[in-house]
């Protein structure tokens, strides 16, 4: 695609298998976009993306999920974390389903990951280019995928950082800050969704006493969320995004674990996204026309 056109990624946890699928059918279907930007899950599918890897978002999102260090209790004893934060962005990317860092660095694609700060509950964004690649992934997109109360900050350049989609679900308005008029957005929720308010309890507002500016947020997080999708709608409206989100109602949750329904959303994206290249094609053609 010209330049001038994003590609924006919400996060959503295990719902991202949706993601994956879409960025895959975009590989085999060699969809060029030249800048991404995600949160949280959303910046590791679209990671691979970025180093051109066709072969890691399936077995991150799928096939690995059982591997007992991914999600689950022990993880809370041994690093204060749901997820594995250490297995992902350490021992997976390294070791077990090694990452290109070199070509995630010389990638023509610009990638840009939002993590939240903690004293200041605002959106941070990091572009890769502008650090060391292991660095990225081992700080920047750790941080953008660390839940409050479900995980630590991350700790780097004097700040401590939460997930991305704490200040920033859906990082549309950044995208377009950044010169793109145009945007392929990807969805984790059903058309139709809204967020509802979510109030924290006494053992969560404990956990996240050090940081009352991400206590606050909690309190406002959904009318965020939903002016973002009602901003999404409107340029889908105008024609300038084009949207993909999931058309079957989900019944995978933000720390699923079943691979059969992972694997069926996996697929669902990937379908859903090869359907829509010719009507992505014409859109494309709009755009430059």
């Amino acid at each position: 695609m010209s330049p001038g056109v994003g590609l924006v990624l919400e996060g959503g946890g295990m719902r991202v298998a949706y993601t994956a699928g879409v960025l895959d059918c975009f590989m085999d279907q060699r969809v060029e976009i030249p800048y991404v930007i995600g949160v949280s899950a959303g910046a590791n599918a679209g990671s691979n993306y970025v180093a051109g890897q066709r072969e890691r978002n399936h077995a991150l999102f799928v096939d690995l999920v059982r591997e007992r260090r991914y999600q689950g209790l022990a993880n809370l004893i041994s690093e204060r974390s749901w997820f594995g934060m250490d297995f992902l962005f350490e021992t997976l990317p390294d070791r077990l389903l090694p990452f290109d860092y070199e070509a995630f660095r010389e990638s023509p694609r610009a990638f840009t990951v939002c993590a939240t700060d903690c004293a200041t509950a605002r959106p941070v964004y990091f572009r890769q280019r502008e650090r060391d690649p292991r660095e990225f992934v081992r700080k920047v997109m750790r941080a953008s995928s660390s839940l409050p109360v479900l995980s630590p900050p991350v700790s780097f350049d004097g700040a401590k950082y939460y997930d991305g989609g704490v200040s920033d679900p859906i990082p549309i308005e950044r995208s377009l800050a950044d010169g793109n008029p145009a945007n392929v957005v990807i969805l984790t929720r059903n058309a139709g969704y809204q967020s509802s308010p979510q109030e924290l309890g006494p053992v969560s507002r404990a956990l996240l006493r050090r940081y009352p500016a991400i206590i606050e947020l909690t309190r406002t997080r959904h009318r965020h969320y939903n002016a973002a999708l009602a901003r999404v709608d409107a340029l889908e409206k105008a024609g300038e995004a084009f949207v993909f989100r999931p058309r079957r109602p989900l019944v995978v949750d933000r720390i699923e674990r079943n691979v059969a329904k992972l694997d069926s959303l996996y697929r669902q994206g990937y379908d859903e996204a090869l359907e829509r290249m010719d009507e992505l094609s014409r859109w494309q053609g709009t755009q430059s026309a």
